[in-house]
């Protein structure tokens, strides 16, 4: 700066040839002008000039492009050079150009911008010349120091921090807009006098003291002050020669937060839930670290500060810690978004716990998230309790839909493993005489499973005195607190298997039978890899555990029972028409690949009605019976036999010969097998049969065809006296008899031949009447009563059961209102035809005849069949239509069809009939298989609650049965037949 003045001031100094001077002389005299430009030019030749001789060319020109310096005269012919400098306020430096006295105007140009001035009668050209050059200089000089302010009052503006300059009597030198912001002073320029009127505190009491304090000792001090409008300040003084500088922060927001902070470390440090506290990042990699845990913390997981601080929470996840979960909390991280988990974590030792997790981003004063603030709630007995309560309703489920009895034992070993967390849960069944091991858990990496093949897995309870086989035997637990002892007596082979995988106590306990007479269902036991006995919460947890399985097991075994007499027949023990169908089915697509030839038989007994009729139906059972043990030995092996009810049974007959050939061997093999009688009742009974036969592929290719072809042809068989016969399509043309009865039942119900004959209902027990079912009848005018038998599946298969099961509802409502004139607990049952299912009408229908009869919804039961469930796809939402009206629901013939037990948990049934089937071979033995399957019914019906009423009671054994299993509802022979209204005996 110094040697850039001197050169400044030097004589004449020259100017560097690639920048010449631009000098713009304004004058308003030539000859004036002209001497300007000599002088110059004889001092610098390089000197550029240019004239202008007016006020407003000057302004143009300084607007469009300034020259380095302007020689400027103050007295022009438009205006003064003062007004030339305000209005054009020239970019260069500015030398005003005066006459002798003219000091005044000399001092107007330079406060108006000039640089210089020089009276005009002492020029000479190098005086001249340097006047120039220091004022471009100056101009140079002052140009900087503006620039250089501005940039110090942006700076100082930019700061956030209030500031104030004082001198050494404390009045206001300067102050920045943040410390006018925060005094409440406006903008501008302000004075010391307005500050003192604003902020009269800053020069008295405290702070006045802290000022005064920094002047004496020249040191810097800090100190926060709280100012009268509330604010806290946080002061910081800077003495120096000129005076005081003073910056002032704002800390009110910053003393509030740590107060804040104070307090919420208060209620961590006391919480009862774990808060831990971390760095906002890295959040992938190894994590963030942890800067704090509370006590609870501690408590909770056993981690210590000293042990987890600086390290990341990761350290808390384990092996079975859930991936998925722990994905969805590190995304959520990753996006700044609290997190709320249900997590299992681990405590110090390793043991697993469950925690509510709830984790929230923390920000600082200017919203950058700096932390993480997590709160861990232990909710492992919460999440155990929820578990089991899941396993338990997925075990219910289990059951309600017929799963495997595996996969129900397999499901309360998981059930009992999370209240016996590590220890092995195996689960065995008894059949017969054999107790196999069917489902374990924790068990994989041990020897127990691994070692069936020596004999471990199963146990002869004839010839083995183990544990397992005296805890069946004597019905009752034992624990076996150390195996190693002598004293023990173990399966063969088991001890060393035992031993070598680890284990060295085991607890059984039975799971018993609910019939007291009865050997356990299985046991349960339990192995624990440490010598001791079971703790109280162990054993009860067990015997809660077996308590369940009893009753699981019980229902799935007589499921399993059910299941197969849906698909056999219970008489006879052949497949039934389901099983049947199914077989068909397979048959046919076996037979479109393979080209194989099948022949669909039907065959029906000859005068069965007679011998049921004159020696009774169990003798006609009986014959049943032995007609399918004949005919299982006349056929093939390879053939199937099925029995459809009553006295038909159905043939599936593979051939490759020529259909007249096999015809005529079907003739030599139905002659062979009823050649010789049978013998009923110490009686030899000689029977014939009829069948009929259809052919695949020229009589049909689909089962329904095929067996409607060969119920023709049984028809045709029947009517030339019996034997076999083939399906004749000319022949089956037309049916006069079938035709005529068809024609006949159109007009049954307009001529009045339909009535209704009423079966009593009685309570089992009591023996009161409590209803009766109403069954329709065909008096037909030339044949008789016409068997209901033949009436209603053509009533069906014309839609006539349409208009006849809707006189059939309102005539027996009919009926019964009548009859509970006197008896109001009468009650009556109806069945609904699937056909009427499908009737929009139906619901209507039946409200309609309860309102014209005036009867509760209550006491009329409809009768469904389990076609109806199956077949019709809105089948429950009718029927739940139904039972709000109040009317009752009962499921007719159950067991005879094949749906699903499920269905008697989804639909809104009441009850549900036992077909007269399942009391064929009933004697009142509680050890018979008919006996053992009734009560399996009895069982399955009343845990859902529904009243079972049994059909086809004709012997006092069957009814006293009943009774003692539990039955509600007597219906049969024994104890009276469908008759008309007139005929039926009400209670006196």
């Amino acid at each position: 700066m110094t040697e850039h003045l001197r050169a400044a001031t030097s004589p004449a100094a020259p100017l560097p040839a690639a920048r010449p001077l631009r000098v713009l002389i304004v004058e308003d005299s030539e000859e004036d002008a002209w001497t300007y430009q000599h002088l110059l030019r004889r001092a610098a030749p390089q000197v550029q000039c240019e004239v202008v001789s007016v006020g407003a060319d000057a302004v143009e020109r300084l607007l469009s492009d300034p020259p380095d310096c302007v020689l400027l005269d103050f007295n022009l012919p438009d205006m003064t050079g003062l007004e030339v400098l305000t209005e054009a306020r020239p970019a260069c430096a500015v030398v005003m150009l005066t006459g002798v006295g003219d000091e005044q105007v000399a001092v107007q140009a330079l406060n108006a911008g000039a640089q210089d001035y020089v009276v005009k009668s002492t020029l000479s050209g190098p005086g001249l010349l340097r006047d120039l050059e220091r004022a471009i200089e100056k101009y140079r000089l002052q140009r900087e120091l503006t620039v250089s302010r501005e940039r110090m009052q942006a700076a100082l503006g930019s700061v956030d921090d209030a500031l104030l300059s004082l001198d050494h009597d404390l009045n206001l030198l300067y102050l920045n807009p943040a410390a006018q912001r925060l005094l409440g002073l406006p903008e501008g320029q302000r004075t010391h006098a307005e500050l003192t009127a604003q902020a009269a505190w800053m020069f008295g009491g405290a702070f006045l003291t802290v000022l005064r304090a920094g002047l004496d000792s020249g040191e810097r001090r800090s100190a926060e002050l709280h100012a009268p409008q509330g604010a806290w300040l946080d002061a910081r003084l800077y003495p120096g020669p000129g005076g005081l500088t003073v910056t002032l922060r704002d800390v009110t927001q910053r003393r509030q937060e740590e107060e804040r902070l104070r307090l919420l470390e208060s209620v961590a440090v006391h919480a009862r839930e774990a808060v831990m506290i971390s760095d906002a990042e890295p959040v992938t990699g190894d994590g963030p670290r942890v800067v704090y845990v509370n006590a609870a913390f501690t408590r909770m997981t056993g981690y210590a500060p000293e042990d987890i601080l600086g390290r990341t929470p990761r350290i808390l996840q384990g092996p079975d810690s859930d991936r998925a979960v722990l994905d969805r909390i590190r995304a959520n991280l990753l996006s700044w978004t609290p997190v709320d988990e249900v997590v299992q974590n681990y405590c110090k030792d390793g043991t697993p716990i469950w925690v509510h997790l709830s984790i929230v981003p923390v920000a600082d004063a200017r919203g950058w998230f700096t932390h993480w603030v997590s709160v861990q709630r232990d909710v492992t007995e919460e999440v155990q309790r929820e578990r089991r309560d899941r396993t338990r309703r997925e075990l219910l489920e289990m059951a309600a839909t017929s799963r495997p009895v595996d996969d129900l034992l397999n499901g309360l070993c998981r059930l009992i493993r999370l209240d016996l967390g590590d220890l092995i849960v195996t689960a065995w069944l008894r059949d017969g005489h054999l107790l196999s091991m069917r489902a374990s858990v924790n068990s994989d990496t041990d020897a127990v499973r691994a070692s069936a093949h020596e004999g471990v897995a199963q146990v002869d309870l004839r010839r083995d005195d183990g544990v397992s086989a005296t805890v069946i035997r004597t019905r009752q637990p034992v624990m076996v607190g150390d195996i190693r002892s002598e004293q023990v007596t173990l399966h063969r082979g088991a001890r060393a298997a035992l031993l070598a995988s680890g284990v060295h106590a085991m607890w059984t306990l039975p799971v018993l039978s609910s019939r007291a007479d009865e050997q356990p269902l299985g046991v349960f036991t339990v192995f624990s890899r440490e010598a001791r006995t079971p703790t109280a919460a162990e054993l009860a947890a067990l015997q809660d555990l077996t308590g369940l399985a009893s009753l699981l097991i019980e229902r799935s075994l007589a499921q399993t029972r059910m299941q197969r007499l849906a698909m056999y027949d219970s008489l006879t023990g052949l497949p039934n028409r389901a099983l049947y169908l199914e077989y068909l089915t397979q048959a046919l697509n076996r037979s479109r690949h393979t080209g194989e030839r099948l022949a669909v038989g039907l065959l029906d007994l000859n005068r069965f009605k007679v011998i049921n009729d004159t020696l009774g139906h169990s003798a006609g059972d009986d014959l049943l019976r032995q007609v399918a043990q004949r005919l299982r030995r006349t056929f093939r092996p390879s053939d199937v036999i099925a029995r459809m009810g009553g006295d038909e049974f159905t043939l599936i007959l593979p051939f490759t010969s020529e259909a007249g050939v096999f015809r005529r061997g079907m003739e030599t093999l139905l002659t062979t097998c009823f050649q010789t009688p049978f013998r009923v009742r110490e009686q030899e009974l000689f029977v014939t049969a009829s069948l009929g036969l259809a052919l695949t592929p020229e009589h049909g290719a689909d089962a329904e065809t095929l067996l409607s072809a060969a119920d023709l042809a049984m028809y045709r068989a029947k009517r030339t006296g019996g034997g076999v016969a083939a399906f004749d399509p000319a022949a089956a043309a037309l049916q006069p008899g079938r035709v005529s009865l068809e024609t006949d039942l159109y007009h049954a119900l307009d001529r009045g031949e339909l009535e209704l004959h009423y079966q009593p209902l009685f309570r089992a027990g009591t023996r009161e009447l409590v209803g009766a079912e109403a069954l329709c009848r065909w008096r037909h005018p030339r044949l008789g009563m016409v068997s209901p038998a033949e009436f209603i599946p053509l009533a069906e298969n014309t839609g006539l059961i349409l208009p006849i099961g809707a006189w059939v509802l309102n005539e027996a409502c009919r009926q019964l209102a009548q009859w509970r004139i006197l008896h109001p607990h009468l009650q009556m049952g109806v069945n609904l035809s699937p056909r009427q299912f499908w009737n929009p009408q139906l619901v209507q229908s039946v409200q309609a005849a309860l309102t014209t009869h005036g009867l509760p919804g209550s006491c009329v039961v409809l009768e469904i069949t389990e076609s109806v469930l199956m077949n019709v796809p809105d089948a429950e939402a009718t029927l739940r239509h139904l039972r709000a009206l109040g009317v009752r629901l009962s499921l007719d013939d159950f067991g005879t069809g094949y749906s699903s037990l499920s269905y008697l948990n989804r639909f809104p049934l009441t009850s549900l009939k036992i077909d007269r089937s399942f009391l064929q071979g009933v004697t009142g033995d509680p050890h018979g298989t008919p006996e053992k399957v009734i009560q399996a019914v009895m069982l399955l019906a009343h845990a859902l609650d529904l009243h079972v009423t049994t059909e086809g009671i004709e012997t006092p054994e069957q009814a006293a049965f009943i009774e003692e299993v539990g039955g509600d509802i007597l219906q049969g022979y024994l104890l009276g037949r469908p008759v008309p209204a007139d005929q039926f005996r009400l209670p006196d």
